[in-house]
């Protein structure tokens, strides 16, 4: 399937995306409400990231459409907080979509994530390359080459839903689809609006 790859590739997918002002403006500071700030808490509680009492510009970017972030948080919640997916598999599957929907901040924000959860360097770089790089076990392996089915057909082939089918449950495999629906909804939807990093991360550098 195509996707941006190559160092050029990315560090122009950086300039497109991140490289520019966003299209929307996050909130100030002076607007944000108490109950925006408690929002901003259980996320990071959910996502396992650390309490620093900021709101991310993409959140308070995302805060001036309240009831749609309400919806995407509460989804997000149930995948990620009482989803059935392990974690580390849900990484994996994130950071393809990421790399295949070419999204610096969802890239660069899991990259962090992937690294708490216990996936190395090294197989970041592997995700980069996809299911057909050496070492990957065959489960690993269908979540990537799902990812890409997904993305690009829509639909999980015969053989990697019947790989995944050996390690999940029914429950499990239905989940999946959703789950990457949702991250590359949310991709387009960062992309769209140019959404930066934080703190001057690098995007689809970031390893």
């Amino acid at each position: 399937m195509q996707v941006l790859g190559g160092a050029a590739s990315d560090v122009a997918r950086d300039a497109e995306v991140n490289g520019k002002p966003p299209r929307i403006s996050p909130l100030r500071e002076d607007e944000m409400s108490d109950e925006a700030m408690d929002y901003c808490k259980r996320l990071r509680a959910v996502l396992g990231v650390p309490e620093s009492g900021l709101i991310p510009a993409v959140t308070a970017t995302m805060l001036r459409h309240p009831d749609l972030n309400d919806a995407q948080t509460n989804m997000g919640i149930m995948l990620q907080g009482r989803g059935l997916i392990p974690q580390r598999e849900r990484e994996l599957a994130v950071l393809r979509g990421a790399w295949v929907t070419g999204a610096p901040f969802e890239w660069s924000e899991h990259v962090v994530i992937a690294r708490r959860v216990g996936i190395t360097e090294e197989e970041i770089e592997r995700v980069i390359e996809g299911s057909a790089a050496p070492g990957w076990s065959a489960h690993d392996a269908a979540i990537l080459t799902a990812v890409d089915e997904l993305l690009s057909r829509f639909m999980i082939s015969d053989e990697t839903w019947d790989t995944l089918a050996q390690s999940w449950d029914e429950k499990q495999l239905m989940e999946f689809p959703v789950f990457v629906g949702v991250y590359a909804a949310t991709a387009m939807q960062q992309n769209s609006l140019r959404c930066t990093t934080e703190g001057g991360k690098p995007g689809l550098t970031s390893r």
